[in-house]
């Protein structure tokens, strides 16, 4: 995010977006009189439920209560964010979000670069449908593979024919186009002719790699028999960072209709057919291993992420890893679960045995954090006896301490390990253990290589579904002529000569402040706001308000009294500046993301709730009625409040 988008922008952006024609062109709509009425894209129902208001720029469903503008529904719809969903209607608008401080991002700086890579993605289609050729690709996806034209067309299969410069000529018929190609991984300059070049993707089953909002940021190529590598991905660019990215992200988000948990798999192969079974919730990591930056990325979407792996000694080695990644980025409500396929099956395999049922029972069953630590640190253990409860003891705690202090899932788990080894919990929680250092695993379980390198060779089930060759025909040709022209006018990125790309910075950005407690909750009743009806604030507290406690109250108050409003009706109904700029400073903040997703919102705003109520009530007790607590009946309702919390933690 280069930066804070401006409330003024957004009232316009909202004034020139018909509601209508956003919701239109995602669902089916129906006239009915002045209205429209569909079936409700947000729960499953048989007769319409959803109502379109085009005079009042506002929809609202009367089976599940979903209901707001364009803003909301494009987040709800689109499973993203306050800021994508903003900028989703600037483009669809043609209007260019503006920043209020900062630098441009990466992908503003390299929007001709993009530019390249989406005309490469078009070409590979093209050829997937067109070249002479194409037999050889189709008949491997259909025959080999057991993968429908549909299912190709949703993750954009392509298809890189044989020859050294079929891209070249398409895409890279100017110098400078010739050079962004480059530098986006596409085309490899010759060592003996400086300056000449051939393309990178040759005789390969292409798989554009998207980001979370659908760009095509990088390809993966894979050999149609025994030739190596196996697969090849695009080198790191300016664009694309491996250890950042998931595949399938975007296509996931786009095609599950409730996205509250995400399965990580390891291949391109794995997460399509899975899809095309029905389990649209699969992403992939690219040739590395799951760490803690997708862990926290997975966060900010869903509540649940279940890491997949073979259960081989290679796929328990790859867990513990993705183990270790999880714990410094858990957060409370948040789950990590583990699922071990059978000896010598991947999904892509076991799915086309069992089934999407039984799959789906295996992801019920998957293996929770909890249990793989404890498992873990007792299959280290080598000592017997005494010694050996110490050994599995040590070996849980250092693994514990890396998850952050404060969370109440640490202490469950010191509590765990304090059953099962016999010392308390308060002398396990004050022990400091040095993390114990993971001699790395000589065998790579990637099966996917930026070199030439033989990749490590993953068996699939035999059995195919193959659909008609014609299938493959569904795909659309696109002129690449009218491909869209992103973020105009930027300066050309300093690219170095010789096609290869350095980061001179950490890949991410500053990770942003941190909300207070109030504002926390304030979120959580902006996106959950039936909560407001479950929940009271006492008039001491009303009136014992600071500024974001105020705004709190406001939210609270606003939905408290117009139960069947939301965030959207909020935003339309308010005339206060001041409250107006705090709502979207709070729905602009990433923590958005995250309470959207959140299993039980009203805990969080009962527990903040309860924490300033008994904050109030220490003070008056500290000093035996604060002059701010001026009134009998004031401490009367604090003294009643007391002893509540004081039953209640009882």
């Amino acid at each position: 995010m280069a930066g804070r988008i401006p409330d003024q922008f957004i009232d316009e952006l909202l004034a020139r977006t018909d509601l209508t024609d956003v919701v239109a062109s995602r669902i089916s709509l129906k006239k009915t009189g002045q209205n429209y009425s569909a079936l409700c894209p947000f729960h499953n129902e048989k007769s319409p439920s959803f109502s379109l208001n085009p005079n009042k720029q506002f929809y609202y469903c009367f089976g599940c209560g979903a209901g707001g503008n364009a803003i909301s529904f494009v987040m709800e719809h689109d499973h993203v964010d306050f800021v994508d969903a903003i900028e989703t209607l600037a483009k669809d608008a043609g209007m260019e979000v503006p920043r209020e401080q900062g630098a441009p991002d990466r992908y503003e700086q390299n929007a001709e670069l993009l530019k390249r890579l989406s005309e490469s993605a078009l070409f590979y289609q093209e050829q997937l449908i067109k070249h002479p050729d194409k037999r050889k690709a189709t008949d491997y996806l259909s025959k080999d593979r057991g993968l429908s034209g549909q299912i190709a067309k949703v993750f954009g299969l392509g298809y890189a024919p044989s020859g050294w410069d079929n891209l070249l000529k398409r895409v890279g018929t100017r110098a400078e186009s010739q050079e962004q190609l480059l530098h986006g991984g596409m085309l490899i300059e010759k060592k003996d002719q400086p300056g000449h070049y051939y393309d990178r993707f040759r005789d390969r089953i292409i798989f554009p790699i998207r980001d979370s909002r659908g760009r095509v940021i990088a390809f993966g190529g894979r050999a149609f028999g025994d030739e190596k590598p196996k697969y090849l991905n695009s080198p790191e660019t300016p664009v694309f960072q491996k250890s950042q990215e998931l595949y399938g992200l975007f296509e996931a988000k786009q095609n599950t209709p409730v996205l509250d948990q995400i399965i990580v798999v390891e291949g391109y192969m794995d997460v399509i057919v899975l899809a095309q079974h029905g389990i649209t919730n699969a992403v992939a990591t690219l040739g590395t291993s799951v760490n803690s930056q997708h862990i926290r990325k997975l966060f900010k979407l869903v509540s649940k992420v279940i890491l997949c792996f073979d259960g081989d000694k290679a796929g328990r080695a790859a867990a513990i890893r993705g183990l270790e990644a999880a714990l410094p980025v858990m957060q409370d409500e948040k789950q990590i679960r583990f699922l071990f396929l059978p000896e010598g099956e991947d999904p892509d395999s076991l799915v086309r045995q069992e089934g999407k049922d039984a799959f789906n029972h295996r992801l019920e069953d998957a293996s929770s954090l909890s249990h793989v630590l404890l498992e873990h640190a007792r299959n280290q253990v080598t000592l017997a006896d005494e010694e050996g409860e110490a050994q599995f003891t040590r070996n849980a705690m250092s693994m514990i301490q890396q998850i952050p202090k404060d969370l109440t899932f640490r202490s469950i788990l010191i509590k765990q390990l304090s059953d099962q080894s016999g010392i308390d919990s308060d002398t396990l929680g004050n022990t400091s253990i040095p993390k114990q250092r993971h001699e790395p695993s000589s065998q790579n379980t990637s099966q996917y290589t930026e070199s030439h390198e033989q990749a490590p060779h993953i068996g699939y089930d035999e059995d195919h579904y193959p659909p008609a060759y014609d299938e493959y025909e569904s795909h659309s040709n696109h002129d690449y002529g009218n491909t869209p022209n992103q973020h105009e006018g930027h300066k050309k990125p300093p690219f170095k000569k010789g096609g290869k790309f350095k980061e001179k910075q950490a890949h991410f950005p500053p990770a942003p402040s941190s909300l207070s407690r109030i504002r926390q909750a304030s979120i959580c009743l902006l996106l959950h706001p039936h909560i407001a009806k479950e929940v009271e604030i006492p008039d001491p507290l009303i009136n014992k308000a600071n500024e974001e406690l105020q705004n709190f109250c406001k939210i609270w108050r606003y939905f408290y009294k117009k139960p069947n409003n939301n965030v959207g009706h909020l935003i339309g109904e308010t005339t206060d500046s001041l409250f107006m700029s705090e709502i979207y400073a709070l729905l602009n903040h990433p923590d958005a993301a995250i309470k959207t997703k959140i299993p039980n919102p009203e805990k969080e705003v009962i527990d903040t709730i309860l924490f300033y109520e008994n904050k109030l009530g220490e003070e008056y007790l500290k000093n035996k009625g604060p002059a701010s607590i001026d009134t009998k009946e004031s401490k009367q309702d604090i003294l009643k409040r007391i002893e509540q919390i004081r039953q209640k933690k009882s």
